[in-house]
Order: structure tokens, then C-alpha cells, then sequence
């Protein structure tokens, strides 16, 4: 995953006042989503993102509980392990810039 955000930045973007940085915070979280694998938190997050963003009340108890679940969620997809990145060794790639495929 390319972590475009972090965990506080996502929390303060969620609760900035100026909407434009709320929905940046969500297009981030989706962002996240798309470089994922398929997971129960991914699945869960997914449909958490879907809901949108509720109405903006920064002292409301229930608004900041919809920050930190989105928070949480978060964190969770990124505490959970990531396959490793395919590569090829350089006798493949040598041999197929030669024409050969045989490596």
C-alpha cells in the first residue's frame, strides 16, 4: 500500500472544518481501499466509506466516534500483513531481453 496519509493526519483531516478536507480524508481512505487486499477489514472499511461522511459536528460525541472508527479502520488495514512484491531475478530478465524464454 502507498500509505498516502497517516493515522493523525487522516484523524485531522476528518475534523477540519472546511469540507473540501473531509472529503480529501475519505478519497484517501478509498485510495487505500483500491491498493488493498481483500480482507474482513477491507470489506468492513469498504462499507464504512460507502455511508459517506455524516453531518459535520466536530463536538458532537457521535461525530468524533465516526472519526475514530475511521481511524481505527485505518490502522487495522495497515497492522495487517502485506504479500510480498513480486520480482524477477536478473537471469530471467537477461534472458528474455536475449529473445530467450527458457530462464
Amino acid at each position: 500500500m502507498g500509505h498516502k496519509t497517516t493515522a493523525q493526519a487522516l484523524r485531522e483531516q476528518l475534523m477540519a472544518p472546511k469540507a473540501i478536507e473531509r472529503v480529501h480524508a475519505m478519497h484517501a481512505l478509498e485510495l487505500e481501499l483500491e491498493e488493498s487486499p481483500s480482507s474482513a477489514v477491507a470489506e468492513e472499511l469498504e462499507a464504512f466509506t460507502a455511508r459517506g461522511i455524516p453531518y459535520y459536528a466536530p463536538e458532537d460525541p457521535e461525530y468524533r466516534e465516526w472519526v475514530a472508527k475511521a481511524v481505527a479502520y485505518w490502522e487495522r488495514l495497515h497492522a495487517e500483513p502485506q504479500p510480498p512484491v513480486a520480482c524477477m531475478s536478473a537471469p530471467t530478465i537477461r534472458g528474455r531481453r536475449h529473445g530467450r524464454h527458457d530462464a
